[in-house]
């Protein structure tokens, strides 16, 4: 395991600079706008300059290489578009307007250990399963054509679901209220079910390297968006600023998506479960 690894390794650390100069960036313009949330800006960018990185080092171009790179560019600029246009005209999010209150007679410094040392640590090792396909190239299989597609599924989920917040965001008068329509009436976070289905794509390209590290970005992602700064932060406390928030959690399913369920007599059942 060790000797498959150095090769992936030693490529990974050739872009590592890269990353750390893009998140020091970040955080010199977060401190100009005074607005930490930029990093959702940056983050899709540690990941495709990553894996640019790594196929400029493999100096080859298969199509598994060329895929994947497509894969990944496109991923990036849609994550990245949509981050500007999302938080462009709105406020700090509200997670990182805690974090202020919380150390506020710190606050540069606990910027600088989130944006300039975890967020690139993070993508970096995230971005491990890109380097071990480009050092792998293996040729076509059944494998990538079965990713490609859950590719295309998780990304074109992940933007329909989007779209539908931030019109309802845009839309919608009072803050309390919560959207059930659309994707968000299946799940309550579709777009990060998307997102899961991306990731878990890429480790199918992955899976003929034999590499048992490729766990590693699926497992990281998923992690992040279920426990850390995802949907357990998103959630914290919103049944408070949300009324309706709490009936919503109890019929509609977190991650994965299914038929809602509905209360009948004061309890939940599955909707076509009572005839």
């Amino acid at each position: 395991m060790i000797l498959e690894l150095s090769p992936t390794f030693i490529m990974m650390l050739k872009a590592l600079p890269a990353v750390f100069l893009i998140a020091g960036c970040t955080w010199m313009i977060s401190l100009y706008l005074d607005k930490i949330s930029i990093i959702y800006y940056s983050w899709p960018i540690l990941f495709l300059v990553a894996s640019l990185v790594y196929l400029v080092d493999a100096e080859t171009f298969s199509e598994v290489q060329i895929a994947l790179i497509l894969m990944v560019s496109i991923w990036s600029v849609r994550l990245n578009y949509f981050a500007i246009k999302r938080g462009r005209h709105q406020p700090e999010d509200r997670r990182y307007q805690v974090l202020r209150e919380r150390s506020s007679s710190n606050f540069i410094l606990k910027s600088f250990y989130l944006i300039l040392f975890w967020q690139p640590i993070l993508a970096w090792a995230g971005s491990s399963i890109f380097a071990i396909v480009m050092v792998n190239n293996a040729p076509w299989s059944l494998g990538n054509s079965i990713g490609v597609a859950l590719w295309c599924f998780g990304i074109i989920f992940e933007t329909v679901a989007d779209n539908q917040l931030y019109r309802f965001n845009r839309l919608v008068i009072k803050k309390e209220q919560t959207l059930k329509t659309g994707l968000w009436r299946y799940c309550r976070h579709p777009n990060y079910f998307g997102e899961c289905c991306v990731w878990w794509a890429w480790f199918l390209f992955a899976i003929p390297s034999g590499n048992g590290f490729i766990l590693l970005a699926p497992l990281l992602i998923t992690g992040l968006l279920l426990k850390v700064s995802g949907i357990r932060l998103m959630e914290k406390g919103i049944t408070q600023r949300r009324a309706d928030y709490g009936h919503y959690m109890q019929s509609t399913n977190t991650l994965f998506p299914w038929v809602p369920r509905e209360q009948v007599n004061g309890e939940l059942y599955e909707k076509g479960s009572l005839g």
